[in-house]
């Protein structure tokens, strides 16, 4: 059974992975959310509008988009991994035929 330290803490293989998954969530949360709120503030958003509506029209949105990121998390993670594979099977595919 693994053990890891964190800290004070010696975590199980569960709890480290609970513990890893979280920066994850927040990332994924913070970017959906501030990457879509710019967007729809930029390009959906009237300046002529109250200032409340257009406090929630920005929200609301940036919040879903956010919370939608966690929950597809595990399959933009795969993603990203088969990207770096790719780009990794890309490279020595070009240094090979650069030398034949």
């Amino acid at each position: 059974m693994a053990r890891y330290r964190i800290g004070n803490r010696y975590l199980s293989q569960v709890e480290y992975d609970t513990e890893m998954e979280w920066k994850w969530v927040c990332g994924f949360f913070l970017a959906g959310a501030v990457i879509t709120g710019w967007l729809v503030h930029t390009y959906l958003v009237n300046p002529h509008w109250h200032q409340a509506i257009r406090f929630f029209v920005t929200t609301i949105p940036a919040v879903f988009a956010g919370w939608l990121l966690v929950k597809i998390r595990y399959y933009i993670m795969m993603l990203m991994a088969l990207a770096v594979v790719l780009l990794i099977a890309a490279l020595v595919i070009g240094t090979i035929v650069s030398l034949v």
